[in-house]
């Protein structure tokens, strides 16, 4: 390219950017705008991403928008366990209760999330302690009180848990450690049973702040001693649950509950679409968990109603995924082809161009009229001035053919 060429094309770049916004071409607002809900700990997102994205890119749907679902709370126990302990071994009783009542609260719904078997063990064992009042110069061997028998329920409950344990005298008051040591007892001489965990093959189970286990067909926890028992479930997907076991019998089976999935909730969906301009949210989920589908859901952004849906495999060929995506993508199109009519009552007409802006009128012409010319009968003279060009050029005619007549009769 010539230098004056060069010059040419960035004349006219620069022309094209010192426009304004309205005047470059707009683009037109998207139908459908493709988003990819983002499962925490989610391992199919990676897989289930790449394929939505492919096919949302194949027909030609805006780049794909990643929004984050909303994780389940951190559990609050573990903190408030810790501080009630504090607060308890600095003999500060109320406030320890405070908190030491807050963590135990959230155990019979959370299943002791952030709490292992010595946690648990710890936040009943000291809120026994806080309920007695038991100080450093509460005596082993004192009169029983109302405070110090519903202490003794939180002892039964941390020797449950922790059946082996052993306390340091040098570390907690001595009422403490004879109470828990006759709670300790008395848990050696309970029966024990079979405790049987069912539930989602993905799922996981603890019990007692133990560690977590697939329960596949069911979890079997077998000699376990009778009294209370804490269970936390835990399945990628879905919101977690816990639960406190009344176990007083041979043999108990209990069945983990259906829970709420873990989804990118249709209002934050449709607000993200109609940001970006699009009637429809097309939403893509990971249902959790190994070889779980991937859901793709058709939102209207104007109604917040779900139009269509589809689950498709995220293992295996991606075609499925992309036929969804096409089904769903159609489906949004046919929607605002049928609404159209029905909205205006009578089929579009073309609207009929903008007239043109006539052009300014100039400034008025005066024109001076002809003169009259004088006639041949009335005055000759006149009459020749007149028509003077005429008459020469007749003249000159007349002459021209005088003298080629005579060149041609000398020739001869």
């Amino acid at each position: 390219m010539s230098l004056r060429a060069l010059r040419v094309v960035l004349a006219a770049s620069s022309v094209s950017l010192a426009l304004p916004p309205a005047a470059r071409a707009a683009e037109p607002a998207p139908l459908v705008h493709p988003i990819f809900a983002h499962l925490p700990d989610a391992p199919e997102n990676d897989t289930a991403r790449e394929r939505f994205t492919a096919a949302a890119t194949r027909y030609k749907l805006r780049p794909v928008e990643v929004v984050d679902v909303q994780a389940p709370p951190e559990p609050r126990a573990p903190t408030e366990a810790r501080m009630g302990i504090l607060n308890a071994q600095k003999l500060a009783f109320g406030e320890a209760l405070h908190d030491l009542d807050a963590a135990a609260a959230e155990v019979t719904t959370s299943g002791g999330a952030g709490l292992d078997a010595t946690a648990l063990s710890d936040l009943y064992l000291y809120r026994a302690m806080a309920t007695a009042r038991a100080d450093w110069n509460a005596q082993a061997n004192a009169a029983p009180t109302d405070a110090r028998g519903k202490a003794f329920d939180d002892y039964l409950r941390a020797a449950t848990i922790a059946p082996t344990r052993a306390l340091n005298p040098r570390e907690l008051p001595p009422q403490v450690v004879a109470d828990f040591a006759r709670a300790l007892d008395l848990v050696k001489k309970r029966p024990r049973g079979t405790l049987v965990v069912k539930g989602p093959a993905d799922a996981q189970v603890s019990l007692d702040g133990g560690p977590l286990m697939p329960i596949a067909g069911g979890v079997t926890f077998r000699d376990l001693v009778q009294g209370e028992h804490v269970v936390r479930v835990e399945q990628i997907g879905f919101a977690p649950w816990g639960t406190v076991v009344p176990f007083g019998q041979p043999a108990l089976e209990i069945e983990v509950p259906a829970r709420a999935a873990l989804t990118l909730d249709d209002a934050t969906a449709a607000a993200h679409a109609r940001r970006m301009g699009a009637r429809f949210a097309l939403v893509a989920t990971p249902k959790g968990g190994p070889g779980a589908p991937l859901q793709i859901v058709l939102l209207d952004t104007t109604t917040g109603a779900r139009r269509d849906a589809a689950e498709v495999p995220t293992t295996g060929e991606a075609g499925a995924i992309d036929a969804a995506v096409m089904r769903l993508d159609e489906g949004a199109r046919r929607l605002v082809l049928e609404q159209q009519p029905a909205a205006a009552g009578t089929p579009p007409t073309a609207a009929a161009p903008a007239a043109e802006p006539a052009a300014p009128l100039g400034p008025p012409l005066l024109l001076t009229p002809p003169p009259n010319k004088a006639r041949f009968a009335d005055d000759p003279a006149a009459w020749a001035r007149d028509h003077w060009p005429l008459l020469t050029a007749i003249g000159v005619v007349v002459a021209t053919a005088i003298v080629m007549s005579a060149t041609v009769s000398s020739d001869r």
